[in-house]
């Protein structure tokens, strides 16, 4: 986050704009997106950008560097600083070489790092530059140019936001897949379990003593490896009754019964 340069920037969006590729993608295969605002997660405390569809139904977090936290929370509150900033240098490049910021789209995850392409339109032409989630995000906000996440990506990484919640939702707890990456951050040697990314202040599951980090293994002896598992054994719980979760949390593993809300 420390590596850029403002001398030779004009040499190096040229090298950029060699690079460039033109998209196969079809638009039904993205879905327009919005920055709701950055938060900092409960666990690690570090910064998340919020992105969610025109409607609010469906929500997207992607984690981010403290640096381009702050360029966005300046570009959503409209705080312009006294010397420019990389990106306020960058996107005067653009418009100094005519280059339009139509749009930037999120296209995919791989080994737990977000991909994205920023969409340009030069001298006529519509060219593609590979960037990361967060830099495009932010020239996008500074043009006011379209956000558009992959379908694919929503389906894998995004959180339901509207409708009837889960079982566990309503008991306050809200997951998401462990990745590998996550797993090592967490000191957790298993080999199957789900973090919980939030718990829900003034729920059965914060009473019951379950903590946004802890990672849940089992729901009633049942080992839990992936998010669709955890719904699946949580919404054959009968709504009212009680459920024990064994969970790693603190560097250890512990039970904890919490009784569902109906």
């Amino acid at each position: 986050m420390k590596r850029y340069l403002k001398i030779g920037v004009a040499g190096g969006l040229l090298f950029l704009l060699a690079m460039v590729s033109v998209s196969k993608e079809t638009s039904s295969s993205f879905i327009e997106m919005k920055v709701k605002g950055v938060r900092l997660d409960p666990f690690g405390q570090n910064p998340v950008v919020i992105l969610v569809d025109k409607e609010e139904k469906k929500g997207l977090a992607i984690w981010i560097g403290p640096v381009e936290a702050s360029a966005i929370e300046r570009e959503l509150n409209r705080v312009t600083t006294p010397r420019p900033m990389t990106h306020d240098l960058f996107h005067s490049v653009l418009g100094r070489m005519k280059a339009k910021v139509k749009e930037i789209k999120i296209t995919d995850l791989k080994e737990q790092t977000y991909y994205a392409l920023l969409v340009l339109v030069l001298d006529k032409e519509r060219v593609e530059i590979d960037a990361r989630p967060s830099d495009a995000i932010i020239l996008a906000l500074k043009s006011q140019a379209v956000i558009s996440v992959a379908t694919k990506v929503l389906e894998q990484q995004g959180i339901s936001l509207t409708g009837r919640m889960s079982l566990s939702e309503r008991s306050g707890i809200r997951v998401q897949e462990l990745t590998p990456l996550l797993a090592t951050q967490f000191n957790f040697k298993g080999d199957r379990g789900i973090l919980v990314s939030d718990v829900i202040t003034g729920s059965p599951a914060e009473t019951a003593g379950l903590k946004a980090g802890d990672i849940i293994v089992k729901i009633n002896s049942r080992e839990i490896g992936k998010v669709e598992e955890f719904e699946e054994a949580f919404n054959a719980v009968k709504e009212g009754d009680s459920v024990r979760l064994t969970i790693f949390g603190e560097d250890k593993i512990s039970e904890i019964t919490l009784k569902t809300k109906p």
